[in-house]
C-alpha cells in the first residue's frame, strides 16, 4: 500500500492544493524562500525514487499514479520549467484502498491458515499412514516368522517321525532277522535230530513228522518249493564249514528215493502217497540244485 502522505512532501503538496483552491491570488515566495533551479527536482528525484522503492518493496508499483503525482510536484514547483501538461489531480480513494487492501490481506490471512491447516491435516494423514504401513509391515513380519516357525517345527516333526520310523523299522528287522535266525537254527537242529532218530527208532511216521529240509514245516506238499529248500539249506548259520555243493550232495543222499524207501513201511497209511509225492519233490530240486552248481562251477 503506498503510504505517501507520510512523507513532509507528500503532506506540503496537499496543504498548497487545497490553498491554491480556496485562494484566487498567486502565492509568492520571499527570495529566501524560493528554491534555486535545481532544489526542486532533487527534492522530487528522491522522493520519486523512495515512492518507487516503496511500491517496488511491497509489490504494488502502480507506474501510472506515481507518474501522475511526479507531473503533479513538478507542476507546483516550477510550472515554466515543467515539460508536463498539468493534469487536474483525479481524486484518490485511499480509505476505500485501504479497505479494499486489508480485505486483501484478511483473505490471504483467511486462506494461508486454511491452508496451515490443511498441510498440518495433509500431515498428520500421512504420518498415521506411515504409521498404519509401518504396523503392517510389522504384522506381516510376525505372521511370516510364526509361519517360518511353524514350517520348521513340522518339517522337524517329520524328520522326527521319519527317524523314529525307520529307527523302529530298522529295530523290528532286527528283530525278525533275530527271529528268522533262531528259527532257522532251530529248524536245522531238529533236522538233523530227526534224521538221526529216524535212523535208530521204528516209531511210525507221519507226513507232519518227517524231517523235511524246510525252516517251517508243511502242511501239504504243496509247501515244498525250490526256494524253500534253497533258504533252509544254503542259510550262512550252519553247516559254515561245507560249501553250496557238499550241502547239496549230503542231502541227496539222504532224500533219494531209493534210500527213503526203507521209512515208507512206518508211514501210517493214509499219509503215504503224500510221503512219497514229497520224498520226489526234494529230490528233484536237489538234482537241478546240483546242475546248477556243476555249471557254475564249470564256467569258472
Amino acid at each position: 500500500m503506498l503510504n505517501v502522505h507520510h512523507t513532509p512532501s507528500t503532506s506540503t503538496t496537499h496543504h498548497e492544493r487545497r490553498h491554491r483552491r480556496s485562494q484566487p491570488h498567486v502565492h509568492m515566495c520571499s527570495a529566501s524562500e524560493t528554491p534555486s533551479a535545481d532544489a526542486p527536482w532533487r527534492h522530487m528525484a528522491q522522493a520519486f525514487t523512495w515512492v518507487d522503492e516503496e511500491q517496488f518493496t511491497k509489490g504494488t508499483k502502480r507506474p501510472l499514479k506515481t507518474e501522475d503525482w511526479v507531473r503533479e510536484q513538478q507542476y507546483f514547483f516550477s510550472p515554466k520549467e515543467s515539460h508536463y501538461e498539468y493534469d487536474p489531480p483525479r481524486p484518490r480513494a485511499n480509505k476505500h484502498r485501504r479497505e479494499e487492501w486489508e480485505d486483501l490481506v484478511y483473505v490471504y490471512g483467511v486462506e494461508a491458515e486454511q491452508w496451515m491447516r490443511q498441510e498440518e491435516r495433509a500431515r498428520r494423514v500421512a504420518q498415521e499412514r506411515e504409521k498404519a504401513r509401518a504396523r503392517i509391515k510389522e504384522e506381516l513380519r510376525r505372521i511370516e516368522a510364526r509361519f517360518v516357525q511353524k514350517r520348521e517345527a513340522e518339517r522337524q516333526e517329520r524328520e522326527e517321525a521319519r527317524h523314529r520310523a525307520s529307527t523302529e523299522l530298522q529295530e523290528k528287522e532286527k528283530r525278525d532277522r533275530a527271529k528268522l535266525d533262531k528259527l532257522i537254527l532251530d529248524a536245522w537242529s531238529n533236522y538233523d535230530k530227526r534224521w538221526a532218530s529216524m535212523a535208530t527208532s521204528s516209531d511210525p511216521l507221519e507226513f507232519k513228522k518227517t524231517p523235511w529240509p524246510l525252516i517251517l514245516p508243511p502242511r501239504h506238499t504243496g509247501d515244498i518249493t525250490r526256494d524253500a529248500i534253497v533258504a533252509f539249506l544254503f542259510s550262512p548259520l550252519h553247516s559254515q564249514s561245507q560249501s553250496r555243493k557238499d550241502r547239496i550232495r549230503s542231502a541227496q543222499l539222504r532224500w533219494h528215493p531209493d534210500r527213503f524207501r526203507r521209512y515208507l513201511g512206518r508211514v501210517a497209511e493214509n499219509d503215504r502217497a503224500a510221503v512219497e509225492e514229497g520224498v520226489g519233490i526234494v529230490a528233484r530240486c536237489l538234482n537241478e540244485l546240483m546242475e546248477k552248481e556243476k555249471k557254475s562251477s564249470a564256467s569258472r
